[in-house]
């Protein structure tokens, strides 16, 4: 899906000729092709997860990759970068928690320092009411992000199912 739109939104500036800096000193801009975990800063991920769309800050996606949660950046082009801050704290609503499933998590650095993520495995069907709190680095202030995640949102939207 995301390929379709920028190639309509590069038609349409094409159209109105608007995309010719894009196109200056005879060198094509390459748009990354949409990948796969594990990721790199750069990458284009797949459509997958929850995306919390902020103003003057770069989108959160949240997914569970492999029964594991994971908590990406997203630039204004939906190109993976670094993390804003080393840690986040996740809590599930009562309505989310199962004999099995912890109330409090802390995602910290993946490996591969692409993101944040929680080696805790999560039971499957994924059906989670979320809060994300994120503390601004060098600030007392917390923001607070709330959604639903459903197991619809496990599957990765590819440009052939589109």
């Amino acid at each position: 899906m995301a390929i379709i739109v920028i190639m309509k939104v590069l038609f349409c500036l094409l159209s109105l000729g608007l995309a010719a800096p894009l196109f200056a000193q005879d060198e094509l801009i390459v748009l990354p092709e949409p990948s796969e975990p594990p990721f790199e800063i750069g990458d284009l991920p797949l459509e997958s997860g929850y995306t919390i769309e902020r103003e003057k800050a770069p989108d959160l996606n949240f997914r569970i990759v492999d029964n594991k949660m994971r908590l990406y950046w997203l630039d204004e082009n939906g190109l993976i970068m670094e993390p804003e801050v080393p840690a986040v704290s996740l809590r599930f609503d009562e309505r989310s928690i199962r004999e099995t499933t912890r109330s409090f998590h802390r995602l910290k650095p993946l490996p591969d320092d692409t993101g944040l993520g929680s080696p805790y495995l999560l039971v499957v069907p994924h059906r989670y009411y979320i809060t994300l709190l994120i503390r601004q680095p060098g600030s007392e202030e917390v923001k607070s992000y709330r959604f639903r995640y459903l197991p619809a949102m496990d599957e990765v939207a590819t440009p052939e199912s589109e």
